[in-house]
């Protein structure tokens, strides 16, 4: 059964006037920013610079940076200049990523080939932008090849809403989007579903990889798996016992939680619910500016300052390396996350739960907890698991301040081995011995150990989260 009816709907009427100053207008400041560039240039590098395709390059990188700032309103850099937009064949603005598709193209033919095909000249150039404007001015509509692309047109502005009428309605099918807006929504949904797809198929790819050469490991002749028992972790002569590496990474994890867990949750508590507005924002991005210190500059602290300056003067016997000065750095290095999502949990939770406590004579601290940590625990249990995931796979600290010795140890003042450290020490192949046949394989074995305990440790963390998780 059809239907027949009419109707209006209000459109966006672009205006359309005069392009010819932008065009010009754009390639004069190309030239100009690489020349500011070349002048930069012969500042800092000296008078044997020579102005050729790199200054070019650069202006081109600066430009692309300067126009993505102005993609989501629908405008390029000179665009924002000289008042006039991008906008859709229907009127409409366009989308940001409509704009960096055009963007592209229009960099590519204008910028690109210049400076990729013809090593730059200037000269050659004005040629190919002449053309270029041509094209543009024998085009009906004024449109340029890159328009077409992505059906979109340069307007000095969208202009009033006027009203249009509707064709007549006549089936369901009326009622669809325009045949090119239903386009671009099919590409950028594929653009999306691409990039989805391509990160699930590294991760596969990577999971695959590991798991072939760790049954390789297992499936060899030269395989037993007593081998996984023995003194210690020596893989170039045939030693692989496990309990060396998980009594190492234990040790490790525990101390690491030891330090990160209070810290963390007391810097927490007291963002979340003691400092002032002003504190918490310069004192928050202040911790988690630690989680950016590379982890081989802790574990050269570790060996640098902590054994030395800390532990040596509350045990005396020591090693130089050794498991605790190792997890001390790791536990350092994993504060910042226990901080950061713990904070974030309890600022999450509402204030009325807050202020009833109040009205009832709780004081601040009952009231964080007995009230707050309680609502945020699957937060802050998500914090914890996470923080252990990051300190069993943390490696620099562990390889440069645990000492990597392969002998079986239980006393956390001696050198350790951990699964991470003893990966990299095999993998870096310090010693320069080809060793056993299985030895390089072994290698992927404990990437395929490292990767399950991971895997159930997320898993545990979501679990927890779903268990505790309070909806307000």
């Amino acid at each position: 059964m059809g239907v027949t009816t009419q109707a209006r709907r209000a459109v966006t009427v672009p205006t359309f006037g005069n392009r010819a100053g932008a065009a010009v207008l754009e390639p004069l400041l190309y030239v100009a920013v690489a020349l500011l560039v070349a002048l930069v240039e012969y500042f800092v590098a000296g008078p044997t610079t020579d102005f050729g395709p790199s200054n070019f390059w650069i202006a081109f990188v600066v430009l692309a940076v300067a126009n993505a700032w102005m993609f989501p309103q629908a405008q390029t850099l000179v665009g924002s200049v000289s008042g006039q937009y991008v906008a859709m064949a229907d009127g409409s603005p366009a989308a940001p990523l409509t704009v960096m598709v055009r963007q592209l193209a229009r960099f590519g033919v204008l910028y690109g080939i210049p400076v990729m095909v013809i090593d730059f000249n200037v000269g050659y150039a004005a040629v190919v932008w002449a053309f270029c404007g041509l094209l543009i001015w024998r085009t009906p509509g004024h449109r340029a090849p890159w328009d077409f692309v992505v059906n979109t047109l340069v307007v000095d502005g969208f202009g009033t809403v006027g009203m249009v009428e509707l064709p007549e309605l006549r089936d369901a099918s009326d009622l669809r989007l325009d045949p090119a807006r239903n386009r671009q929504d099919r590409i950028a949904g594929r653009a999306m579903f691409a990039a989805g797809l391509v990160s699930v198929l590294i991760s596969a790819l990577i999971v695959w990889n590991i798991f072939r050469e760790a049954m390789e490991f297992v499936a060899a002749d030269d395989f037993e798996w007593g081998l996984l028992q023995g003194r210690g972790w020596f893989p170039r002569r045939g030693e692989f016992d496990l309990s060396t590496l998980f009594v190492g990474t234990l040790w490790v994890t525990g101390i690491a939680m030891f330090v990160a867990g209070p810290v963390g949750l007391g810097v927490a508590f007291y963002l979340s619910e003691y400092a002032p507005g002003r504190v918490r924002r310069f004192v928050k991005p202040l911790i988690e500016t630690l989680a950016s210190i590379p982890s081989v500059v802790l574990g050269f602290f570790a060996i640098s300052f902590i054994t030395p300056s800390v532990l040596e003067g509350v045990f005396p016997g020591i090693a130089f390396q050794s498991i605790l000065a190792a997890g001390i750095g790791v536990g350092i290095l994993t504060v910042p996350i226990v901080a950061s999502i713990s904070e974030d949990a309890m600022r999450a939770v509402p204030m009325e739960l807050r202020e009833a406590s109040y009205g009832l004579g709780g004081r601040k601290v009952t009231t964080a907890l007995r009230v707050v940590f309680p609502a945020a625990l699957s937060g802050i249990s998500a914090a914890l698991i996470v923080a252990i995931s990051r300190a069993v796979g943390e490696t620099m600290v562990v390889f440069i301040a645990a000492g990597l010795t392969g002998i079986f140890n239980t006393n956390p003042l001696d050198p350790g081995q951990t699964i991470t450290g003893a990966m990299a020490s095999l993998g870096a192949g310090t010693d320069e011995v080809a060793g056993v046949g299985i030895a390089f394989q072994s290698l992927y074995f404990l990437g395929a150990v490292l990767f399950v305990l991971t895997l159930l440790l997320n898993m545990a963390s979501d679990f927890i989260v779903r268990r505790f998780r309070q909806v307000y």
